[in-house]
């Protein structure tokens, strides 16, 4: 039995696909050129104020395409995996608490420097009252 020779192609993860009729092209999603966060100067725990490895960045509004509005305002802090994703984290079970707090000092930051119907134009709720 011989082996089919195929030419040299394009491949889509472990999926040979030129075969196809419409081929499936593999796409690199485009990186984002995060903003400063208006919270934070250096890399730190914004909770803890550590400073070593397996630094997360969290967006603090995030979601319906608001991720995109936290990288570009830079309504982002960094936050030590456990705080970012452990039970009691932003993003655990118990964290909505200390997520509402990020919200609240990030829209009282922005409002130092912007009116209040320009964070409603940009995320579309007040998180203050």
């Amino acid at each position: 039995m011989t082996a089919l020779a195929f030419p040299k192609t394009k491949k889509y993860g472990k999926i040979d696909t030129s075969g196809l009729a419409f081929p499936k092209t593999k796409r690199k999603k485009e990186r984002q050129n995060h903003g400063k966060s208006i919270l934070q100067q250096e890399k730190e725990c914004y909770i803890t104020g550590y400073m070593g490895e397996n630094l997360h960045q969290h967006h603090i509004f995030f979601g319906s395409g608001q991720r995109e509005i936290s990288e570009k305002m830079g309504f982002w802090v960094y936050l030590r995996h456990d705080w970012h994703e452990a039970e009691y984290g932003v993003h655990g079970r118990d964290g909505h608490e200390l997520d509402l707090r990020l919200k609240r000092v990030c829209q009282r930051k922005f409002e130092a420097t912007h009116s209040r119907e320009e964070f409603m134009a940009l995320i579309g709720r007040n998180y203050l009252d």
